[in-house]
């Protein structure tokens, strides 16, 4: 079966349950397949809304405006990721959101580890409680989109406490202090949350920095 038959499927068994849930994952399985990376960015909660899906919000490139901050981010990410070692002067990324966003999201796969919405301050705690009620999920999301690299959007500890928990994970760190660690061919980063509180340019050049590093 194909990656969104099987997405599918774990999304009806979870909205069997609560009717609520929000679709994540893949939404262009094709195009996911043939870009190259696959990238799978873990995030904590969508911000508003019920039953809807994220995946079909991406292949339409987010919100219909200039800017979205986080997917703005996650656009300018993963151009800069499937470009590498090329480096763009932040003149070229800083602009033309809307359509960075068209071309690159359907291109990726967004996970939340919590799967209902939330508010427009994540609450830590339940953020990492959701993501050990979903444990048995995320490990099927994360075995069934075979990711060559994962970016854990400030959801290190939740991701991997939820699909690694009996695991030795052994962590280094790039040069320049970014945490990661290899399960098998698949580089899983700690990093910081696309709308964090710093410059983009800050955080897009360190995920550059250190994933240059890491791909070497």
């Amino acid at each position: 079966m194909s990656i969104i038959g099987q997405q599918n499927e774990i999304f009806e068994e979870l909205r069997r349950i609560n009717p609520e849930v929000i679709e994540d994952g893949v939404s262009d399985e094709d195009r996911y397949i043939s870009s190259v990376y696959r990238i799978m960015y873990v995030l904590k909660e969508v911000n508003g809304g019920s039953g809807w899906s994220l995946c079909e919000h991406l292949r339409n490139g987010g919100r219909d405006q200039e800017h979205d901050p986080t997917w703005d981010n996650i656009a300018r990410w993963t151009e800069g990721i499937f470009n590498l070692p090329e480096e763009f002067k932040w003149s070229q990324l800083e602009n033309n959101c809307r359509q960075r966003r068209k071309d690159m999201l359907s291109r990726i796969c967004a996970v939340n580890v919590k799967k209902t919405s939330g508010g427009y301050i994540s609450n830590s705690r339940e953020i990492y409680m959701s993501a050990q009620d979903n444990s048995d999920i995320l490990k099927r999301q994360y075995k069934l989109y075979a990711p060559d690299i994962v970016v854990c959007c400030g959801t290190y500890e939740a991701f991997t406490d939820a699909c690694f928990k009996d695991e030795e994970i052994k962590w280094q760190t790039t040069a320049r202090g970014v945490w990661c660690f290899k399960d098998g061919t698949t580089t899983v980063i700690s990093f910081s949350h696309p709308a964090a509180r710093v410059s983009d340019c800050y955080l897009y050049y360190a995920l550059m920095d250190a994933i240059m590093e890491i791909l070497k």
